[in-house]
């Protein structure tokens, strides 16, 4: 009797032992799968919202400064850049089109294949096929710094200046936004803007 009823514990715990594996396995391992499978799903989701939001179709920016002077400037496509302080304000900018309007002085069009934009003080960077057109000139470069901070506009990189009149090569032009005059600069001192007009050539 004793040892039957030996047997018999032995027998239940072998039982419970192989339910207790069979549970571990079946349900307690695939929960922590699917945990781990569900965390890696919200990441990726996580990372894609982030990415939709952070990018842009069609955005317009407007400005204005004390003076009366006006910025515009649009996009195709927009990307929102974040740092690591969370800082929103830079945006990259695709297939841009700007105008900014000098208070008794006349509109500057601004084409370009990219921009770099910050919202926060308007500050821009016009990287790559940049044309700019200033009452009856054509200008055409690589780059173009518009700092409404300095009040200033940089072009340089291949820089071509031309109108009705006069067809010049320069290092840099720079334009006071503020005036809307224009000064021609060179980064060699030694060195002088080619000129080419209807009446005559220079160097």
């Amino acid at each position: 009797m004793t040892l039957k009823f030996f047997f018999q514990i032995i027998l239940i715990f072998i039982i419970v032992t192989i339910i207790g594996v069979f549970y571990y396995n079946f349900f307690f391992k695939n929960k922590e799968n699917v945990d781990l499978v569900s965390k890696s799903e919200l990441e990726t989701i996580s990372k894609i919202d982030e990415n939709v939001s952070n990018e842009l179709s069609n955005i317009e920016y407007n400005a204005f400064d004390e003076n009366g002077n006006t910025y515009y400037i649009y996009a195709k496509k927009a990307i929102v850049k974040s740092n690591e302080n969370n800082d929103q304000n830079n945006v990259l900018l695709e297939d841009v089109i700007s105008i900014i309007t000098i208070k008794n002085k006349g509109l500057i069009n601004i084409f370009s294949k990219y921009a770099d934009y910050n919202r926060g003080n308007n500050n821009t960077f016009f990287y790559e096929d940049v044309k700019i057109e200033y009452l009856d000139n054509l200008i055409t470069s690589q780059n173009l710094d518009v700092i409404f901070t300095e009040k200033v506009s940089k072009i340089y990189n291949n820089v071509n200046y031309k109108n009705e009149i006069i067809n010049l090569s320069t290092d840099n032009i720079i334009i006071d936004t503020k005036t809307g005059d224009i000064k021609l600069e060179m980064d060699n001192v030694n060195e002088k803007v080619r000129l080419v007009s209807k009446y005559n050539y220079a160097n």
